[in-house]
């Protein structure tokens, strides 16, 4: 057929006998996820790992605080994002080439590429519309993180107040208020760290971060740091910020070990 349309620049007409072909008769997709999606690191039991009875007395981006929620949101994901390929593989074999006459193979691949994108931007589209509708409604409700991440609540015998959490700058220290950017304003994240930090920190101590100090005003020791991974206004977008370095690094592993005995048992 090639060296006959070539020989005759075209001008041949070779109807078909059947107008329609599902793709995939002809088409094979080859599927990878990342490989976290498929590693122990969201089994249940890595999880359980990093369950704290404690955790919100840590400070914000203490890595003990959201460990937990941020591997629970990242196998979530992960679930999320085989669910929304299944969808779109059954999409494409469902699809049909549709044309009157034989096509040449350069035109077939066209088309064929273009399904395919079109298909991949929209199962795209669709996962991160629904984590921006998750953060949005979060936002909008003004829901207060279990972890006191976004907003902290102080009880006392008089009255109940929640006031947010405040992102400022490391290098204004003297004016923490006046550089201060609001959990209710904006998504904001800040590298996930360890503190040498007590656990009887007081409720002020989590209101400013990532800059904390102690009853003697002296600034928090960050004893650990957990490469691509972050502490922010809420789990959610942590994860979604993280670049997961700490989970192919064998000495940052280590310090997970450390810091949370109970990885040891898995």
């Amino acid at each position: 057929y090639d060296q006959l349309h070539h020989e005759h620049d075209g001008t041949l007409s070779y109807p078909c006998s059947s107008i329609t072909i599902p793709y995939s008769t002809f088409v094979t997709n080859m599927v990878s996820f990342h490989p976290v999606c498929s590693s122990g690191f969201v089994s249940r039991e890595w999880i359980e790992g990093f369950y704290l009875p404690v955790a919100n007395a840590y400070l914000l981006n203490d890595f003990r605080t959201t460990a937990f929620s941020q591997f629970e949101f990242l196998a979530a994901l992960c679930s999320i994002s085989e669910d929304a390929v299944s969808k779109a593989l059954l999409d494409i074999q469902n699809k049909q080439l549709v044309t009157v006459e034989l096509l040449e193979e350069e035109d077939i691949k066209l088309q064929v590429e273009a399904m395919v994108e079109l298909v991949q931007a929209t199962a795209h589209a669709q996962i991160t519309s629904f984590l921006q509708l998750v953060q949005m409604m979060y936002r909008s409700n003004t829901l207060v993180s279990a972890f006191g991440t976004n907003a902290v609540v102080q009880i006392s015998s008089y009255a109940a107040s929640i006031s947010s959490t405040y992102q400022v700058n490391p290098n204004n220290t003297y004016s923490l208020g006046s550089s201060a950017l609001s959990c209710t304003e904006t998504n904001m994240v800040t590298p996930a760290v360890f503190y040498a930090q007590p656990l009887d920190t007081d409720v002020v101590d989590h209101v400013y971060w990532p800059v904390y100090y102690d009853v003697n005003n002296v600034n928090s020791i960050v004893s650990a740091s957990v490469d691509g991974f972050f502490g922010g206004c809420f789990p959610l977008d942590a994860v979604l910020a993280s670049t997961l370095d700490c989970l192919y690094n064998v000495q940052c592993l280590e310090i997970l070990f450390n810091y949370f005995p109970a990885l040891n048992q898995v």
